[in-house]
């Protein structure tokens, strides 16, 4: 048991190691894709690779959704500055020995600029940026050690008048740890469900752009010209653990793409009542906070979720809301 205690520990201590990000180690493709999303993980300062065990489990790892029980839709809304939008829907379906197979969602967008010329009058028309992902998962659960996920990703993204599309694949792995304990010592241990979460993320996305139709529509240039923009994929390490007879929940994530710094999320969750907890995180520069609230309805289990995102950069603090239905 003692090796156990001091996984964990090592875990949130990578998880505290100080990584902020460089100057000029931004303007990469895909850059929504590390704003914490889905109000539960997002009030936990984004760390959730060795938890994904609800609707927003897609977007972290997949192969947290093995332990899905029942069938579940979910969806979630981030409020954001600079009008810019971010949202997902996901729904899944357990199936057969332990295992879940399921279809998500996500958008993130802004509501458009106005396009001006070098001398800064307007144009008459709005330049928009828009993306799509289109994904489907399905997540095994091997005896109750390991389990295992995959995603496959279609991206569609729109800029002004220009399109492009990709595709990738997400990987995801769960080891459970406290299941190398035997069941009669398990509850009587101060450290409880140890949980360890692997992914590695958008393996294969990358955009080409062409603007022959940006400049057949605005310009009468018939020179047109392709780029490709690779949205750089990524390796996470996170770890959980239970503590005062499983009411807290504490997690920490580090998140490395091959363009970036290493990314930082830390958080914890609070249960006050089985139906209530609230939840507070550290997500790479941002702090957060939320709450949580279950309940039942007609036969159904329903949660909603809200976590709140301090100012980062000048940009705003922003609030995520979250809705989860169990049938």
């Amino acid at each position: 048991m003692r090796y156990l205690v001091w996984l964990t520990v090592l875990l949130i201590i990578l998880g505290a190691v100080p990584t902020m990000a460089e100057d000029g180690d931004g303007g990469w493709a895909g850059a929504f894709y590390y704003v914490p999303i889905g109000a539960r993980p997002a009030a936990m300062g984004g760390a959730y690779l060795a938890v994904s065990d609800d609707g927003a489990g897609p977007l972290y790892n997949p192969a947290g959704l093995a332990n899905i029980t029942n069938i579940r839709f979910a969806t979630a809304y981030r409020l954001m500055k600079l009008d810019r939008q971010l949202g997902y829907a996901t729904f899944v379906v357990p199936t057969r020995g332990n295992s879940a197979l399921g279809v998500h969602y996500l958008y993130a967008g802004d509501k458009g600029l106005k396009a001006r010329d070098t001398n800064g009058r307007e144009l008459g028309w709005e330049i928009n940026k828009n993306d799509h992902d289109f994904s489907v998962f399905f997540a095994k659960r091997f005896e109750k050690l390991f389990a295992v996920g995959i995603k496959a990703n279609y991206l569609h993204a729109t800029f002004a008048e220009m399109s492009a599309f990709t595709v990738s694949f997400d990987f995801g792995a769960m080891l459970y740890l406290s299941e190398l304990v035997d069941r009669e010592k398990r509850d009587l241990v101060p450290i409880q469900d140890i949980q360890v979460g692997l992914t590695v993320r958008r393996i294969g996305a990358k955009y080409r752009w062409t603007n022959e139709d940006y400049l057949a529509k605005y310009t009468t240039s018939a020179l047109s010209s392709e780029q490709d923009d690779t949205i750089p994929w990524e390796i996470g390490l996170g770890g959980a653990a239970l503590f005062f007879d499983r009411k807290l929940l504490v997690a920490a994530d580090i998140l490395k793409n091959i363009k970036q710094s290493p990314f930082l999320h830390a958080g914890a969750e609070y249960r006050l009542y089985p139906e209530f907890a609230v939840r507070g995180g550290y997500s790479d520069g941002r702090l957060t906070a939320g709450t949580g609230y279950l309940f039942r309805l007609a036969g159904k289990t329903i949660t909603i979720d809200y976590a709140f995102s301090t100012d980062k950069a000048d940009e705003g603090s922003e609030h995520i809301f979250s809705f989860d239905l169990l049938y």
